[in-house]
């Protein structure tokens, strides 16, 4: 079996070149100082920092947690410790779960001018929204259309009741592009905090005016049809 010519002269110079060039200064020297221009105040920074915090934070450790910790140890034991480990993070859990459900609870709850028209009828909903948009109320504006929009539709007898009808069923129900706008803004501005422009308040009044005339004019269809297969029975 041949072997290639100079194979291991070329590999051995190489690994000789290669402990030469590692034998040199560059190498085998590290430089006698570095670079450190902020050293010094970072130094006096620290000294300053122990001169000042480093007797009161000695005494609360002597006086305050070591006779705390030892006590404690002595009172739950080696495994009393992951006890209380435990009880920290679920408690820690706990009150973050109690936050969010009450950043969601802020975010859906309806404001005073919204209380003031949940037992009230079509009239007083519209004049609810007329005078929030007069006030530049956005907010408020848009989320009294989308409720007006949905108790004409409960008029209409189009949806059953409007407070148990989800966004999603009344869109199922329509199959419209105008409600599936206007509810995709609702929500963004509701529930997801977007602010509320003074066009979106333009949109959801002239979007629930042309949503409702499209399901005036679908009923009317409707009820046609039903006539005409009534005439043919």
């Amino acid at each position: 079996m041949s072997h290639a010519p100079g194979a291991s002269t070329f590999a051995a110079d190489a690994r000789r070149q290669a402990a030469q060039i590692l034998s040199r200064t560059p190498y085998t020297h590290r430089p006698t100082r570095i670079p450190a221009p902020l050293a010094g105040a970072l130094r006096a920074v620290g000294r300053g920092f122990v001169w000042a915090f480093g007797p009161p934070i000695r005494w609360l450790w002597r006086q305050a947690l070591v006779p705390f910790f030892s006590a404690t140890h002595r009172l739950l034991g080696a495994g009393g410790w992951a006890v209380v480990l435990v009880l920290a993070l679920a408690f820690g859990v706990l009150v973050g779960l109690l936050l969010i459900r009450r950043r969601s609870r802020i975010a859906t709850r309806p404001t005073a001018d919204e209380l003031r028209t949940a037992g009230e009828d079509l009239t007083d909903l519209e004049r609810a929204a007329e005078d929030a948009e007069a006030k530049g109320a956005n907010e408020l504006a848009v989320r009294l259309r989308f409720r007006l929009g949905l108790a004409r539709l409960e008029a209409q007898g189009v949806i059953p009741d409007r407070r148990t009808t989800t966004s999603h069923q009344v869109g199922l129900v329509l199959q419209s592009r105008v409600f599936d706008k206007l509810s995709s803004r609702h929500e963004l501005i509701t529930y997801a905090q977007k602010p509320a422009l003074p066009h979106d308040v333009a949109s959801a009044r002239d979007g629930w005016d042309q949503l409702l005339a499209e399901t005036r004019t679908t009923e009317r269809k409707r009820q046609d049809v039903w006539q005409a297969v009534g005439n043919v029975r």
